[in-house]
């Protein structure tokens, strides 16, 4: 973050800029998952089985993701 009233190297933007494409990432696949409604509202089936359905949520949008995101090296 830029101290008040200062300024920021090249490299700490640099920095900055890297941190914020993963915190948007993070934040779209966040939304994604809620956009299911079991990752949305309250848990009503067997509770053995609430890790499966995360799973396999989250297993569906990683596929998604995975598929369209540009590979950064």
């Amino acid at each position: 973050m830029r101290p008040k009233g200062g300024t920021l190297s090249p490299e700490e933007r640099e920095l900055n800029h890297q941190m914020s494409k993963v915190r948007i990432t993070v934040e779209n696949v966040v939304c994604k998952l809620k956009k299911f409604h079991v990752c949305r509202e309250f848990y009503r089936n067997d509770t053995r089985r609430h890790g499966l359905f995360w799973g396999c949520v989250a297993g569906l949008v990683n596929l998604r993701t995975m598929s369209r995101a540009p590979q950064f090296a």
